[in-house]
């Protein structure tokens, strides 16, 4: 193989997965590449001599009238073995294409190919490690590739060749010890995928730091001017009018947003130490608008939130209004060690031999290296399997790149971080920095808030099956162990059984603590010789480390609530022990106590979180504001006794673009989904949590204005504040269940209100009509006329 070499990408549509199981094409397209240009195209219906079904024509839209005149194979043989005769096959998933290629010639009696061939989704993945999928999809709106006719062969073997040519060029913008390293060492790709790579010559004249010739991207901080600025000197503006003037238009978009500026300014001046809870309206831009008074006043805040795109966001608009303002501003993201890379681990991990799937996990992650500026694991997570491939190279406080995040965040005045975070490190952040309280705190989206301060401390132990495990370990004859080993695990497990034993009948908490962390110290040795031994580790032996660092934070705690529990799981009674912390006095001691400002802006709050986080002391001043634009009501179609299969027959007929189902739980998603598949008709696709992907695959492959009907759990409601994530203009609940409790209706319809028009279908109690009232306009659906008339007056402006 070399560059002269002609490429032809080839992509299929088929009825099925296999030839042997009947499987045939229905369209072929074919692209070919001469000196790193398109040069040629072919594409041709293809004839299968048997119906298609009805699930391949909605997701190809290749109709039966489109194949009815087309040729059979055997017709085009000829002219395709012609045309990719001395050829390197190029296949977005080539294991599919080429194998299914050559069925069909050897079905209809030609000879098989024997070219070369290259894997798209496997270079994609190592050349693109930080790519939001690898679907041929993904990937083209990633590279902002024009894929207009998706599942079509012809437009996909085109986008293919247009990716093909983008990871080419990628190949030689690495740095040349990282491109050698990939070329040289034995990696599991598919055909003769490593043998391209062999042929692409560096081209980078970049200077990287190198970590045993590992490369990596320098980390330079951002140094903002330290000229300074008369603008905090002068008066703030409060009118419309004195913002344009000063701020210019990019900053007055619209009256809901400079009201919130006036309020959050107003707060952050007062003298008093106080909390401010703002609920705002969708598309407020209340991020920018609280972070004008926050970068105005100079003083050390804190932003959090778990929304890691959000993250992203206050720090580039941070960056705009420091140069906007000419204020030197410095802002800095902040996670935890063990979100970070190690770069000593991985650089040991790559000299050792692991499964494929380990090989593989280091050839993207020497990609990655080259370009990430953080170091942080959450960047390369889309196509990794195996969790414990990343909690190999986790790091820790002493790690290089959480010393650089660290260092960063010390020398910022605003610093991003996440609650678990914050917990973790807040305390030391103010010790290094000298200050006993945070000036400005601002939480957005807190809606996770208690929950993580309740994770962070509470943990479990299963008494009852930590007694099993040890006892099965006292029997069982592990192979592979030395002598001194073997004495190691007795001595381990005896030493288990009586800690237990004494934790179960003592009554003082401390003395419980002391005694299960000791159990949990055993419990990680035991672990570390049975993983470097190659036996599994006992299930329920899995989470001790966590449990570890939960039961040394309770150790410093007083308040501390310990539960017994029994519980019957398969016919045995298992006893339980549970350790928790009085959240809300954590919440004021812990949190509260080191605010000064304390700034809570959402869209939507439950009001059990909301009376949580306004449970502050005294001496703090409370206030609420409601900032709120001008927005559409949703639409609400009373279900009454209607069929919702009915409704969904009659939406679908008109490309209204994604619809969302929410429904129970797993179990009602496989009932929809399976009622639903056969049900509606037309060109509309059904996905399904669990069973066509996990909820995290189908939110990150959601594409609004694509014809899917989506079937979730309420799971969803855990996601949907998540900036990324948004709700269809269509959204149906056909259970009532699901509005236990009630807030979940005000998530979906806040969310909702982020379209101009949007439509509920579901059934509203007469307290649910009436407690959200304000936000939704029933429609008056006739069930004895026809939906689909209805539904199109209704939908004809989304």
């Amino acid at each position: 193989m070399n560059a002269n070499d002609t490429f032809a990408v080839v992509d299929l549509e088929t009825t099925g997965h296999s030839v042997k199981k009947g499987g045939r094409i229905i369209q072929i397209g074919m692209t070919f590449i001469k000196k790193r240009q398109i040069v040629d195209h072919f594409e041709s219906f293809v004839n299968p001599g048997q119906p298609i079904d009805r699930q391949i024509q909605q997701l190809t839209h290749i109709s039966q009238k489109d194949v009815r005149d087309a040729p059979y194979f055997e017709e085009i043989a000829p002219v395709l073995q012609n045309l990719l005769k001395d050829t390197v096959l190029i296949a977005h998933n080539v294991n599919f294409d080429y194998p299914y290629l050559n069925e069909e010639f050897e079905r209809t009696g030609f000879s098989p190919l024997k070219i070369n061939a290259i894997d798209t989704v496997q270079l994609a993945q190592i050349l693109l490690p930080t790519a939001p999928g690898y679907r041929l999809l993904d990937l083209t709106t990633h590279l902002n590739i024009t894929l207009d006719n998706a599942h079509r062969a012809n437009a996909d073997a085109n986008a293919t060749a247009l990716l093909f040519l983008k990871l080419w060029k990628k190949l030689e913008t690495l740095p040349e010890p990282t491109l050698k390293q990939l070329q040289q060492k034995e990696w599991p790709l598919l055909r003769q995928t490593q043998q391209f790579l062999k042929i692409v010559r560096s081209k980078n004249k970049q200077n990287f730091n190198y970590y045993n010739q590992i490369a990596l991207l320098p980390k330079y901080l951002e140094r903002v001017s330290e000229q300074s600025s008369d603008l905090s000197k002068k008066s703030f503006p409060k009118t419309n009018e004195a913002k344009e003037k000063l701020f210019g238009h990019w900053l007055s978009t619209n009256e809901a947003q400079n009201d919130l500026i006036n309020r959050v300014y107003k707060f952050l001046n007062k003298r008093t130490d106080g909390l401010l809870t703002t609920l705002t309206g969708p598309r407020v831009g209340k991020t920018l608008a609280y972070l004008v008074p926050v970068v105005l006043s100079q003083k050390k805040a804190v932003l959090l939130t778990n929304d890691d795109s959000l993250q992203s966001q206050q720090i580039n608009i941070i960056s705009k209004l420091s140069a906007l303002f000419n204020v030197p501003v410095q802002s800095a993201i902040l996670y935890e060690p063990t979100d970070y890379v190690d770069i000593e681990k991985f650089s040991q991990l790559l000299l050792e031999e692991g499964t494929p799937q380990e090989q593989f996990f280091k050839a993207r992650l020497l990609v990655w290296l080259t370009e990430t500026t953080t170091g942080l694991l959450q960047e390369i997570i889309v196509g990794v399997q195996n969790d414990k491939l990343l909690q190999s190279i986790c790091g820790h406080n002493e790690s290089y790149f959480f010393q650089k995040a660290y260092q960063q965040a010390n020398e910022s005045q605003i610093i991003v971080m996440n609650f678990n975070t914050y917990f973790v490190q807040s305390k030391q952040l103010r010790a290094d920095l000298a200050i006993d309280k945070w000036p400005i705190v601002v939480m957005e989206t807190p809606t996770q808030f208690v929950d993580d301060l309740h994770d962070y401390f509470c943990t479990s132990l299963n008494v009852t099956q930590y007694q099993n495990v040890l006892k099965g370990l006292n029997h069982q004859e592990i192979p592979g162990l030395t002598h001194k080993q073997r004495l190691f695990v007795r001595q381990s497990v005896s030493e288990s059984l009586r800690l237990l034993k004494q934790i179960v009948q003592s009554d003082k908490v401390q003395t419980i603590l002391k005694r299960i962390e000791r159990l949990l110290l055993i419990t990680i040795r035991l672990n570390e010789l049975f993983e470097m031994n190659g036996t599994s580790v006992p299930y329920e032996f899995q989470n001790a480390a966590v449990q570890l660092l939960k039961i040394q934070r309770l150790k410093l705690r007083d308040e501390i609530v310990i539960n017994n529990t029994w519980l019957e799981e398969n016919g045995q009674s298992q006893h339980k022990i549970l350790f928790n912390v009085q959240e809300k006095v954590i919440y004021q001691e812990e949190f509260v106590a080191n605010v000064n400002k304390l700034l809570v802006v959402s869209e939507f709050l439950p009001v059990e979180i909301t009376d949580f986080l306004r449970d502050v002391p005294s001496s703090f001043t409370v206030e609420r504001a409601f900032i709120h634009n001008d927005l559409q009501p949703i639409r609400v179609v009373q279900l009454q006794r209607s069929s919702p299969v009915a409704h969904l027959q009659s939406i679908t007929q008109f490309n209204a673009g994604e619809i969302l189902l929410i429904v129970p739980n797993e179990e009602r998603v496989n009932h929809w989904y399976q009622k639903i598949k056969f049900a509606v008709t037309t060109n509309y696709n059904v996905v399904a949590e669990g069973i066509t992907g996990s909820l995290k695959k189908i939110q990150r492959q959601s594409q609004m204005k694509r014809n899917n009907i989506v079937i979730v759990t309420p799971n969803i409601f855990s996601t949907m504040w998540l900036r990324e994530q948004e709700l269809p203009a269509i959204v149906m609940v056909p259970e009532r269940e699901v509005w236990q409790p009630v807030s979940r209706l005000g998530y979906v319809l806040t969310q909702m209100q982020r379209h101009q028009q949007g439509v509920l279908i579901s059934q509203l109690n007469a307290m649910q009509r009436n407690r959200f009232k304000e936000q939704i306009i029933l429609e008056k659906i006739n069930l004895k006329l026809g939906l689909a008339e209805q539904y199109d007056v209704l939908l004809r402006n989304l």
